[in-house]
């Protein structure tokens, strides 16, 4: 097991990494959470439906903590929206859930999305714990405090900055999720290596197109959420290093919202990452060769690289209204070499075509 330390001050918590038993991961949620009056465990529908982990998990959180009831989500990306958010206030509040209790999300990206996010309004915030089930969900949403769901403008467009008490990625739930999940979580790694480690790049350009061993595979999760602790830490609110995090999702969001959410998370943020690669090559701030070599990886890695032919004028509307806007200039991450990032202020009335010429 390897357990890393989110060091926030009074809102510090530990994220868990290794494959567990459901009692394991019942007793680091209830160590985590303390003596709430009640816990609402919110699941994804579909993680429910095929995951034999999900009734021991449940009735270990039964054993554990007080009034623990079960709410299903929408699958995926059907429970980040405003609508979802509101059956699940409604439910709670319906079920006397007050300011002393606690949510626990076990689910993908879009379930900690949505737990966190209501649990950040709901009653003016609760608290609340992760179990994310997917590889994305290990290394990227599960961590960090960014909550939030999709408006038809754009994706997380609405959102709020909430601390969990404890993340714990139980790494069991990997035998059940598809090829596709696999690959697409292995986006947000390469991310990882590329702005702040580029020992893990190095290691993954080895090892990728091999199969990678569970434990390299835990390996590299713990690399890549040790990358997002550490800016986390930093800048928790965004204010200045933390949007590095962003690298590859201000084409990539617009793609995947573009897409109507047909791409997974994972998928678009691979072909934002080449733009954003390419980009950088063409305005000098990438040194030349590493949108080829990381468009290699990707592929290695069963992700989509021809983020061209998805450059419809949809998706490139869409950057205009990105949550990463400044007045009228977009914030673009690049990466100048392996292991560093720099941000940059593109004007709306040049990003368009600029992206257009580099690709």
């Amino acid at each position: 097991m390897t357990t890393l330390l989110v060091s926030l001050a009074e809102r510090s918590y530990d994220v868990h990494v290794a494959p567990f038993t459901p009692e394991e991961v019942a007793d680091r949620i209830a160590a985590a959470l303390g003596k709430p009056s009640g816990v609402a465990v919110l699941v994804d529908e579909q993680v429910a439906k095929i995951s034999s982990r999900i009734p021991p998990l449940l009735a270990a959180l039964v054993a554990r903590l007080p009034r623990v009831q079960c709410f299903l989500l929408p699958r995926g990306e059907s429970a980040k929206n405003l609508a979802a958010v509101e059956r699940t206030c409604e439910w709670l509040a319906g079920h006397g859930y007050d300011r002393g209790s606690a949510l626990v999300g076990i689910g993908g990206g879009a379930t900690t999305d949505h737990t966190g996010f209501v649990a950040a309004i709901y009653l003016r915030g609760v608290a609340f714990a992760l179990c994310p089930t997917t590889l994305l969900a290990d290394v990227d949403a599960s961590v960090g405090g960014k909550t939030g769901v999709d408006i038809p403008a754009g994706k997380n467009l609405v959102g709020a900055f909430h601390q969990p008490r404890v993340v714990v990625a139980d790494l069991g739930f990997f035998d059940t999720l598809p090829a596709r999940e696999i690959a697409a979580g292995m986006a947000e790694v390469v991310k990882a290596g590329l702005i702040a480690d580029a020992e893990l790049l190095a290691r993954l350009e080895s090892e990728a197109g091999k199969g990678l061993s569970p434990a390299s595979l835990a390996a590299a999760i713990a690399s890549a959420v040790q990358v997002k602790i550490g800016v986390v830490s930093e800048d928790e609110r965004e204010s200045g290093r933390r949007a590095i995090l962003n690298f590859g999702h201000t084409v990539g969001h617009a793609i995947e919202a573009a897409s109507g959410y047909e791409l997974l998370h994972g998928e678009a943020v691979s072909l934002g990452m080449v733009a954003a690669l390419a980009l950088g090559e063409a305005r000098g701030v990438t040194a030349p060769g590493l949108r080829a070599r990381t468009q290699t990886l990707l592929g290695r890695l069963s992700l989509p690289v021809d983020v061209r032919s998805r450059l419809t004028a949809e998706v490139l509307d869409r950057i205009e209204v990105d949550k990463k806007r400044r007045s009228d200039a977009v914030r673009f991450v690049f990466v100048t070499r392996p292991g560093d990032a720099v941000l940059a202020d593109i004007p709306l009335k040049d990003a368009k075509q600029q992206i257009l010429d580099a690709l």
